[in-house]
């Protein structure tokens, strides 16, 4: 399926107003599960292959849901979270429960940061002070234009803010603009590229104390965390580099293991994939769950979003079904 921001999504390497979304079924017992695969080219992965891969999904035991995604896994990590959802969601309906139930946990209330992607400084604060209600805006940064672009949206926002720069910045610049943004931000998440390795973070992370710096490209999965410990402050969990609840659950005891932070992202996705990260939100430092707020055509209904607030209806499963 086909969604569409309201306007043109753009971050550091790449600007886009459509994005293709996969959503998977499994049928049991007269109840249907449904997960949703967001795939992004930045991992090597899109629609046409995460559908494929779903095609050859395998099944055996829908109650059994460790023992089917160690079946599947070698499917793309998008893929396995469209199954993994639709699992957790299949077997929440027929034990009428919610899935946060299901996975042991309390319900839910996260006020999530909206983001404002990289624009002109007059889109941007005028937007800032559209959400003037909201608690947390996340500011994409793409260069050092872009933070007298942030400085603006301070004078018109008493939200907290947060900054993220997708890899924008080489290291040198990366430890000056935590030195800059030192005491005016409340986070900063992924300022260098991947390819500079774990170590080029650290001089960061030391520049920006005591604000927390937080690795998301860097951290696809668990097996990535240790490598980060001591280089960051935290690691960002999405559920679509990951493989869905599972992984994600994997990613928070590996990171709390070793004393790091927690913060729970997404991409652009329906209220299904939204709804599935919720349910694991309250085991979250920072929540940026705003994928399905910034969409103009969310196929899903379930979730209601109130500034920043995300309410999961009191329903079996997953909590959102097609409109």
């Amino acid at each position: 399926m086909t969604v569409h921001t309201r306007r043109a999504f753009a971050i550091a390497r790449s600007s886009e107003d459509t994005f293709e979304r996969v959503v998977f079924e499994v049928e049991e017992g007269g109840e249907v599960g449904r997960g949703e695969a967001a795939p992004t080219g930045r991992y090597g992965q899109d629609a046409g292959g995460a559908a494929a891969a779903l095609e050859r999904a395998e099944v055996r035991d829908p109650w059994d849901v460790d023992g089917t995604l160690r079946l599947n896994a070698g499917l793309p990590p998008s893929a396995l979270c469209a199954l993994d959802g639709a699992l957790h969601d299949l077997a929440a309906k027929r034990l009428g429960v919610p899935a946060y139930r299901l996975l042991g946990l309390g319900k839910p209330r996260p006020i999530s940061a909206y983001t404002l992607g990289i624009a002109d400084r007059e889109t941007t604060v005028a937007d800032a002070e559209r959400l003037r209600d909201y608690p947390v805006l996340k500011v994409k940064l793409g260069g050092w234009e872009d933070v007298e672009t942030l400085r603006a949206v301070r004078e018109v926002s008493d939200a907290e803010l947060w900054v993220d720069a997708n890899e924008a910045f080489s290291p040198g610049e990366a430890a000056e603009l935590a030195r800059e943004l030192r005491g005016f931000v409340g986070m900063i998440e992924q300022p260098v590229p991947v390819s500079a390795g774990p170590e080029a973070l650290r001089a960061v992370t030391e520049a920006a104390r005591p604000v927390p710096v937080i690795s998301d490209e860097g951290a696809i999965d668990a097996r990535d965390v240790p490598k980060l410990a001591g280089c960051v402050s935290g690691v960002n969990v999405k559920l679509a580099k990951c493989g869905g609840i599972r992984g994600a659950l994997e990613m928070v005891h590996t990171a709390r293991a070793h004393g790091m932070k927690l913060m729970l992202g997404c991409m652009v996705e329906t209220s299904l994939g939204i709804a599935a990260a919720t349910h694991v939100s309250g085991l979250f430092d920072f929540v940026d769950l705003d994928g399905a707020m910034l969409l103009a055509d969310d196929p899903f209904a379930g979730p209601e979003y109130e500034r920043g607030s995300i309410l999961l209806p009191d329903v079996p499963g997953l909590g959102a079904w097609p409109r």
